[in-house]
């Protein structure tokens, strides 16, 4: 009898279809058609602002949305790239479709004056994300925190954005944060 691991593509192995081609940590998409493809079984990406509480990432905000533009520092990657032109924000590069769950909390603070609403919202390539706008009150003096979640299914050269608007402008300071994009081949 034949062992499993000395059998060959050609030798009838009830594998999927190019088993001997699939790398590490992939796994096998049927399309439904008696055929598929190996990708990456999983994707993520963990960026952090640089805590500081004497010299945080200050954001001149407004009553319309604008991207935050801080430097994240990627914690871990995986199918990503961070980048800081035009903004901050982090592309997808996997060749799969991925079905992601992104979230992102941020300590934030009114540098000066009285308390603002801040709104905070996830954008994907340029448009909002209808359904993931949060919203905190940001105090001179005192930290508060403020998340939010989505989910979406990102595409290669799909990128993720951070906007933040109040209802009166304002410096809004942050003095840590932290995004995350997980998500499985869709």
């Amino acid at each position: 009898m034949a062992l499993h691991s000395a059998l060959t593509d050609s030798d009838g192995i009830h594998e999927p279809k190019g088993i001997s081609t699939a790398t590490a940590n992939q796994v096998y998409i049927s399309d439904g058609s008696g055929s598929g493809n190996w990708v990456e079984n999983s994707r993520i990406f963990g960026g952090y602002l640089t805590f500081s509480t004497g010299s945080p990432y200050a954001h001149s905000a407004t009553t319309s949305d604008t991207i935050l533009n801080p430097t994240f520092t990627a914690s871990t990657n995986n199918g990503f790239t961070g980048l800081s032109s035009p903004n901050a924000r982090v592309r997808y590069d996997g060749s799969e479709d991925l079905a992601s769950a992104i979230d992102a909390c941020f300590s934030i603070q009114q540098s000066s004056g009285t308390a603002r609403q801040v709104q905070l919202t996830f954008f994907k390539n340029g448009v909002e994300m209808v359904g993931s706008r949060m919203i905190s009150t940001a105090s001179s003096g005192e930290w508060a925190v403020i998340c939010l979640k989505f989910d979406a299914i990102l595409s290669t050269n799909d990128y993720i954005e951070v906007a933040i608007k109040v209802d009166s402008a304002a410096t809004i300071n942050f003095a840590s944060g932290y995004l995350r994009i997980k998500g499985l081949a869709a």
